[in-house]
């Protein structure tokens, strides 16, 4: 405050408001015993005495206390008041659309981008725009008929003082995005005033140093003979792809990639229990659908196959082998020339972001055509090359995340040239790059990361970026594929003659990328294996079938399976091809015990059941309850894991792992807190134990 009058003499208690005031005894309309007078009435004021008279201090030293002033008033309102989703869950007046829309922004935005306000309702958000170094945010108020009878209220907050006066165009373009009485708005809105900066970047960013465009200083001396990036979708560089491809595959071999990748992308978080997803692709008739109910098929049959070594929660153990829980999501509508909208299209493509890898369906015997339309085979040919149809669905991902990059690669450039202009805004140009790449479920690092591994520096990306030609992204793109989509060929029909021609030739391209399948056989053996007229383990090759009846059928069909597939391939593959698009990612599996010697387990609880899981165990067994973490987890991360499960409590003191070599014998490893547990060569279990200052119940 400065130059206010006293308050009255019976204020009651002062107010519990931080306050600075500026007094003065030359102040001749406000008295300086009234300036103090009025201080008195706030809790513990700042009280700063200049000699200027009525007015503010000019001084530099006072200047200065003005603004430590206001910055830790800034400071200490920026962490308070924070809410998270589960306080919008348990507010009783907000609608079931304001939080489903809350849980959509927590799902799509960081925590570092999005804050809910306390108190809860009505509801309060702001959501962090980019703007180069500075802070600027959206915030929202939602009124109590939002979205059906009212629509939110809106606001920008920005410390940009070149920002805030252009607030009035930005808030148009907000305006303008914003959703029809009805419909959920603060998504469009938020995405509205982010596409608003990045186009008028320049014009903001001009208005703060003061040059102008009229002096050519934000013009590249030479864009080159054509603009590339301003081609339209369906102008696609076929050599150009498939030399990125290739390039690529050298980079990033398969087998070789950088395991802690698969940290940074897909579904799933570092806190909790890693809910794997694999998503099926493939063109139709290539047996996906059957392929899905194979793998899918409900039934267990008891214990049957259960070892002495463990007693898993899920399935059975047969072979060193254990069922795992996955999501496996069947993704249809894949058809030619998807990424530019044909069939279901980006619909389809999208479905694809929620996988951590992807198996696609090929259908081995060739018979096949582009559109899954079975052409029969005669005189020895085949209706398409099962390699010809591995590249197209690779060549479909490829071009949707080309195209939408490409689309906005004019963005990238401007932010380059501010880059260039004004060091200070040296990193905007690798935000605004990487910001492109995290809407399929990537994050900036992993993108960073991929785009080092094209053989470019970090520190020279603005320089380089205006240097780029197609070929360059198109070679970012291929390997952000190769570390974000990782895929398994599933070559399915193995059992017909046709398929005998391909899949070794296949095989020999892809070598552990692919495997021969025969869903039909997988499906057929789970049938009967329900009617009882065999018993089967799934997985297994000809000595995992046994004929319970005297069905001479049943026996012929056995007989066929046996000689076309399982002594041929060892498996139906289904199984095999899974748990090897899995295994693509490097997960940890880790086995966590109370004790060492009895190798008992610690138990969700109500057991397996309550997580929704069938196989509800009544009591404690050996080796039965496994987690599947993400590559690089460290001790501390199974151990917030283990609490998100309600497997243990308390605070973590340290952990053990049970380390057995070559001959059989164990010793005991110790394990710190920020200690990594690493993937192995062949997939396999580690037996943790997690010691805390409380003993779980």
């Amino acid at each position: 405050m400065a130059g206010a009058p006293s308050p009255p003499s019976d204020s009651g208690d002062p107010f519990r408001v931080k306050s600075l005031h500026f007094a003065s005894a030359q102040d001749t309309v406000v008295p300086l015993r009234d300036s103090l007078q009025c201080a008195k009435a706030f809790q513990d004021p700042e009280v700063i005495e200049h000699d200027g008279g009525h007015c503010l201090p000019q001084r530099a030293e006072d200047v200065r206390s003005l603004a430590t002033f206001l910055e830790t008033r800034w400071e200490e309102t920026r962490g308070v008041g924070r809410a998270c989703f589960a306080d919008v869950e348990a507010e009783p007046m907000a609608h079931q659309e304001q939080k489903d829309e809350v849980e959509a922004l927590f799902a799509m935005f960081g925590e570092d981008e999005l804050c809910v306000l306390k108190p809860v309702w009505p509801l309060q958000l702001a959501v962090r725009l980019q703007h180069g170094d500075s802070f600027a945010a959206m915030r929202f108020l939602f009124p109590p008929g939002y979205p059906q009878k009212a629509s939110c209220l809106c606001e920008l907050e920005a410390r940009d003082l070149s920002l805030q006066a252009h607030a009035r165009e930005l808030l148009d373009a907000v305006e303008a995005a914003r959703e029809p009485l009805g419909f959920p708005s603060v998504m469009a809105m938020v995405q509205a005033a982010q596409e608003w900066i990045s186009e008028h970047e320049a014009k903001v960013t001009e208005r703060a140093a003061g040059h102008s465009t009229e002096t050519g200083e934000l013009q590249e001396a030479d864009d080159g003979p054509e603009a590339w990036w301003l081609r339209d979708e369906t102008e696609v560089d076929e050599a150009l792809l498939a030399e990125a491809e290739l390039k690529a595959g050298s980079l990033l071999p398969d087998g070789d990639v950088d395991k802690s990748w698969a940290r940074q992308c897909g579904a799933g978080s570092y806190g909790k229990p890693w809910e794997f997803i694999v998503g099926l692709v493939g063109k139709p008739s290539a047996g996906k659908s059957t392929l899905f109910n194979a793998a899918t098929c409900p039934e267990v049959a008891g214990k049957e196959a259960a070892m002495d070594e463990c007693d898993p929660e899920y399935g059975r153990a047969h072979n060193s082998q254990r069922r795992f829980p996955l999501l496996l999501k069947d993704v249809a509508g894949l058809v030619p020339g998807a990424y530019m909208g044909r069939g279901r299209g980006n619909a389809f493509l999208n479905d694809l972001c929620d996988a951590d890898s992807l198996v696609h369906v090929v259908d081995a015997s060739g018979r096949s055509d582009s559109e899954g339309v079975d052409q029969g085979s005669s005189a020895g040919k085949t209706a398409t090359d099962p390699m010809d149809e591995i590249g197209w669905v690779r060549r479909e991902i490829h071009l949707w995340i080309f195209c939408n990059v490409r689309a906005k690669w004019e963005t990238v450039r401007r932010k380059a040239k501010l880059a260039k202009l004004n060091s200070s805004l040296r990193d905007i140009a690798a935000e605004r790059l990487f910001a492109l790449f995290t809407g399929y479920r990537a994050s900036q690092q992993l993108a960073a990361q991929v785009y080092e591994a094209t053989g470019h520096s970090l520190p020279s990306l603005a320089e380089d970026i205006l240097q780029w030609t197609e070929s360059n992204l198109h070679l970012l793109v291929a390997c952000f594929l190769r570390v974000r989509f990782p895929i398994v060929v599933a070559l399915n029909k193995a059992d017909t003659p046709e398929s005998v021609d391909h899949i070794p030739r296949v095989q020999a391209a892809l070598g552990d990328a692919c495997v021969p399948v025969s869903a039909r056989s997988e499906l057929w053996l789970w049938q009967q294996r329900r009617k009882g007229t065999l018993a089967y383990v799934d997985g297994g090759g000809s000595a995992a079938i046994s004929l319970l009846g005297d069905s001479p059928e049943v026996a012929e069909q056995v007989k066929l399976l046996r000689q076309k597939v399982l002594d041929v391939y060892g498996s139906t593959g289904v199984m095999e091809v899974l748990s090897r698009a899995v295994y693509r990612r490097k997960p940890i599996f880790c086995c966590p015990v109370a004790d060492f010697s009895t190798m008992e387990s610690l138990q969700r609880p109500g057991g397996p059941s309550a997580g929704g899981y069938p196989g509800e165990k009544t009591k404690p067994t050996k080796l039965s309850t496994m987690l599947m973490l993400r590559p690089f987890s460290t001790v501390e991360e199974v151990y917030t894991a283990l609490k998100n499960e309600q497997m243990v409590r308390g605070d973590l003191v340290r952990a053990e792992v049970l380390v057995i070599d070559g001959s059989g014998s164990t010793q005991v490893q110790v394990l710190r807190r920020d200690d990594i547990l690493k993937p192995v060569a062949r997939p396999s279990a580690q037996i943790i134990r997690v010691l805390t200052n409380k003993k779980a119940k």
